[in-house]
């Protein structure tokens, strides 16, 4: 396991609990005409960021009726695949803009403004800013509840965001409807020694105890007494439910106090969207690769820039120097409370540094930019990129299928920013031209695709996800199926005929689809990966005889062409 150096310094930037601010004095209609029942929360744990808005569950369907929660007008309407798939934004006059996304389909008004600009620009995926042409009344149907985008099931995401800064804000704020009665979780904390002098109970890797709850409290399983020396952080594992939902949702807020001082603590009642990838720093990015589990810190990392914490004292590091009582206090934005209190003992300090790096390893400042060169590999890794000092690895081997294997760091290490890999492309694969790309090799010897750009025998890939990467060829080109369509059958207008397209590593790139020569809409999903016409958003030319054309292209340029024809009444 590798070993981190913690250097702290004081930070150059400004603290600010952007946060902690009162509820403001403005209630919205609820979106849905059903009971709320949330199923994610604003400021939940995400991957690579924080959760914008809120989950609410649509009982399992499609098609609810999605209302504007104000007066105001289309500020946007943006389609995409992935993401928030079909998304309306609504910007009302007292300051506030509400967003609502993985929709099935738009209102009638908007949806012909957005098919209008599709068929304009060529492309499904559209994000277009309309000049307050769309008024929009409180109340009034904007859209229909659906599953589009990255949606791993139907539901609608709602958001509020401050106009002006575009910082989204806990909608929970401004509705009155949503219940919610039961306390926060606390499942294990995990105690982390930061530096070469500290331990956990003679120990200098970190430790987990499981949390258990009885005489209205939490405590830490079996009473344990801990000692530590040197300097050490704690992290905690918790989670929260809403009344009438199942769903594993997130704290809202907490505070950790050490003998009785407030020592560190977050509120998550708005964030920047510019800030939201330091979740990386705020979590143990590490232990959630490894194990799928979050622990949130209750210590700054050096360069951690994420402008919610708040009464901070030595950025939450605790120094072993007496007997520490620890409180632990985790809160719900309805006021539901949990608490954790227990004691951190001193224990007897080494006489050594226990902790030993490999000689082939570096140990990378944060606050630094690095050029990397090992034989024929080149890292370029800016400023900022790390968190913390970092450990950092770059070494060829062999695997078990005679495959160089060329590991760059690890993916345990969290990126906030992009770095630079440069490989040169084995001579035996020049021949294959831009079909040589760079894959991720996981644990299990599994390849992803990972890309990269081809420039003078070299292939560049610029990445936010370290570890170890191979050459792979992709030669073979994207496949597709009909669904529901069948060759020379007559359709009419209110059908929709649907293909299923997939590639076999690279994935799809981009897709085109024309009839009788004229450019057509073809709506994708990328998670089940289909493309369905619409056949009543045809140009009005289009009928009779019909011949189809798609052209369907991966991420290293492999080509399929399908052609057949149908009839349109």
């Amino acid at each position: 396991m590798n070993k981190k150096i913690f250097i702290f310094s004081i930070l150059s930037f400004l603290t600010l609990s952007i946060s902690s601010q009162q509820s403001p004095d403005i209630s919205f209609l609820f979106p849905l005409d059903i009971s709320p029942s949330v199923s994610g929360t604003f400021a939940e744990l995400r991957t690579n960021h924080f959760h914008s808005g809120l989950d609410l569950s649509t009982i399992g369907k499609t098609g609810l009726p999605v209302k504007s929660t104000e007066k105001g007008f289309v500020s946007r309407i943006k389609v995409s695949p992935v993401g928030y798939g079909n998304a309306i934004y609504v910007t009302h006059p007292n300051g506030y803009t509400t967003v609502y996304g993985h929709l099935s389909r738009y209102a009638p008004k908007i949806d012909s403004i957005i098919t209008r600009e599709q068929y304009k620009n060529e492309s499904f995926a559209i994000d277009y800013f309309p000049s307050k042409e769309i008024s929009i009344n409180k109340g009034e149907i904007i859209g229909y509840s659906g599953n589009s985008g990255s949606s791993g099931g139907p539901h609608l995401h709602y958001e509020v965001r401050d106009t002006k800064t575009e910082e989204p804000i806990n909608p929970y704020f401004f509705q009155s409807i949503i219940k919610d009665d039961i306390r926060p979780k606390m499942l294990t904390i995990r105690l982390y020694p930061l530096n070469a002098k500290s331990t956990i109970d003679g120990q200098t890797e970190a430790k987990n105890i499981p949390i258990v709850f009885y005489d209205g409290k939490y405590h830490l399983k079996g009473n344990p007494k801990i000692y530590a020396t040197g300097e050490v952080g704690i992290g905690i594992e918790m989670l929260d439910y809403l009344s009438g939902s199942w769903k594993k949702c997130g704290v809202n807020e907490c505070q950790m106090s050490v003998n009785n001082q407030k020592w560190f603590g977050w509120e998550l009642n708005r964030f920047s969207f510019s800030e939201s990838r330091y979740i990386n720093s705020h979590i143990d990015y590490a232990y959630k690769m490894r194990y799928g589990k979050r622990f949130q810190r209750c210590f700054r990392l050096p360069n951690n820039k994420l402008r919610i914490y708040k009464n901070v004292q030595n950025e939450g590091i605790i120094i072993m120097d007496s007997i520490k009582n620890i409180s632990i206090l985790a809160m719900d934005v309805s006021g539901n409370k949990a608490e954790l209190d227990f004691k951190l003992f001193k224990g007897n300090t080494p006489t050594a540094d226990l902790f030993a790096r490999k000689d082939s390893t570096h140990l990378l400042a944060y606050n630094k930019e690095y050029k990397l060169v090992y034989e024929d590999i080149t890292c370029t890794i800016p400023k900022g990129s790390f968190y913390e000092d970092t450990e950092f690895i770059i070494k060829k081997e062999k695997n078990i299928n005679n495959k160089t294997i060329y590991s760059i760091g690890d993916e345990s290490i969290p990126l906030q920013s992009n770095v630079s890999i440069k490989i040169p492309i084995p001579q035996s694969l020049t021949p294959y031209g831009d079909k040589v790309t760079l894959a991720h090799v996981n644990s299990l010897h599994k390849f992803s695709y990972a890309g990269g750009e081809i420039d003078n025998n070299k292939i560049a890939l610029n990445t936010r996800s370290l570890g170890k990467f191979t050459f792979y060829i992709d030669s073979i080109p994207p496949s597709i199926q009909p669904i529901n369509f069948i060759k020379n059958k007559t359709y009419y207008h209110n059908s929709h005929i649907t293909f299923k397209i997939s590639d076999d590593f690279s994935d799809i790139k981009s897709y085109q689809a024309y009839i009788n020569n004229q450019w057509v809409l073809f709506e994708y999903d990328a998670k089940s990966n289909t493309l369905s016409c619409p056949l009543n958003k045809l140009p009005n030319s289009i009928k009779g005889s019909c011949n189809l054309k798609m052209v369907i292209i991966d991420n290293c340029n492999n080509k399929t062409l399908y052609q057949t024809n149908f009839f349109l009444k």
